[in-house]
């Protein structure tokens, strides 16, 4: 591998474009494969469609006419062939114009500035949802207040309102609504509404129950979305190194849904990563990722599978550990009980059957109940590794010593061999 070629497919090379003007990754994956085969000079790049299949994760088809696309644009051209294989030349003169660069810094401060805009339209809109005022909340000013004819002297804006006629009703129900001040005399006492009855809330204030309220409930659960996606972000930032790297970019749906439902019930993102690190270990997800091979094959469901809730019916059941206390689940642990005796009544002899009699053997020892010293050594801990690398490993039972990593391990195995 050559790192002049590597760094010309990765930076310097010109990046196609797609028949709908946008950036064509397959080809420059593609190419970055060969890349990697190819002499400082880039020449000599003969990696197999099987190979490139295997790095990129194409079919068969798609990278024939990545590496067609890739020829036509003049960045490689098939200089022979060794065996079945193609080999490849790469065109390390040809680069990408500078401008591409200062289009990318520009498209980027375009989509913070429209983000920026948007937020600042959707603080507007809150502010002047929770401004509004409900008309029952209009202060209604009786002409006997005022000094003089048509003028209300207030520093109160809501007095100031403009004249109007009242339509006499002998209902009086267009009168209650009406949010203007009364030229004429009123024939109701000073306080009372336009038919005798007093109001049942203050004159400024806005009744229970009214639209007023509505703003202000729409702005907590924006709130409490807010929360809850920053809470999401940093659940996802602290799963398994080796997990994040094979997650898609954005984070699928599905793991973010998985993980404010558990958020929803009440847990910490501390419990759900602990969760999740734990889990990790446990199923064995770590030393698959270790083995070099393809590593997880279906990492949206693992991620998935490692934050959502067990099968206690109890909500704060985590595993078998309650989250409160730490110690065993009893929800878990009375299930466990009644499927022991399921199983033993259904062992029982059925009346009426033939028993045919069997050597009794010594009799088994009851079964005795969980100390605190077994719970304490039956709980999984997450230890840091004994090795040079640093990184978390599994021990069970608790008490028992960390040890090494599988790759620690392995290199101390062959550092052992060479030294014998």
């Amino acid at each position: 591998m050559s790192h002049e070629a590597v760094s010309w497919a990765m930076d310097d090379a010109p990046m196609l474009r797609t028949e709908k003007g946008k950036p064509d990754t397959t080809a420059r994956n593609v190419l970055q494969v060969l890349a990697e085969h190819a002499d400082k000079r880039g020449r000599n790049a003969r990696p197999s469609v099987i190979k490139i299949r295997y790095r990129t994760g194409y079919e068969r088809r798609t990278v024939q006419r990545a590496l067609r696309r890739l020829e036509d644009a003049g960045l490689i051209k098939a200089t022979g062939t060794h065996g079945d294989v193609t080999v490849y030349a790469l065109a390390l003169h040809v680069t990408r114009p500078a401008s591409d660069w200062a289009d990318l810094m520009a498209e980027e401060e375009r989509d913070k500035e429209a983000a920026r805009e948007r937020q600042r339209k959707a603080r507007a809109k809150r502010a002047a949802a929770a401004s509004v005022t409900h008309p029952d909340a209009v202060t209604v000013t009786d002409s006997n207040d005022v000094t003089e004819g048509g003028v209300t002297h207030s520093d109160d804006a809501r007095h100031a309102v403009e004249e109007r006629d009242v339509t006499h009703s002998e209902s009086g129900c267009h009168a209650l609504n009406a949010a203007v001040t009364v030229s004429e005399p009123s024939s109701q006492p000073s306080g009372t509404l336009g038919d005798g009855r007093r109001p049942t809330t203050g004159s400024g204030g806005a009744p229970a129950g009214g639209s007023a309220a509505a703003p202000t409930a729409q702005a907590a659960e924006e709130d409490d979305e807010e929360v809850h996606a920053a809470a999401t972000s940093v659940v996802i930032g602290l799963l398994p190194r080796h997990l994040r790297d094979q997650l898609p970019n954005p984070v699928p749906r599905a793991v973010q849904d998985a993980i404010r439902k558990e958020l929803s019930r009440g847990l910490t993102p501390d419990q759900l990563v602990e969760r999740a690190a734990r889990r990790w270990w446990n199923h064995g997800y770590e030393a698959d990722a270790e083995t070099g091979g393809p590593g997880i094959l279906r990492p949206v469901g693992v991620a998935v599978a490692l934050v959502r809730r067990g099968n206690c019916p109890s909500s704060r059941c985590d595993d078998g550990r309650d989250l409160d206390t730490g110690d065993r689940c009893r929800t878990c642990d009375r299930e466990a009980e009644d499927r022991r005796q399921r199983r033993e009544a259904a062992q029982q002899p059925v009346q009426g059957t033939i028993l045919v009699p069997v050597p009794s053997g010594p009799a088994e020892p009851a079964p005795q109940p969980y100390t605190p010293a077994q719970r304490s050594s039956e709980r999984t801990e997450i230890r840091d590794c004994e090795g040079p690398c640093g990184r978390v490993f599994r021990t069970v039972p608790a008490p028992a010593p960390a040890g090494m990593c599988l790759r620690c391990s392995r290199e101390a195995a062959a550092r052992q061999a060479v030294n014998a």
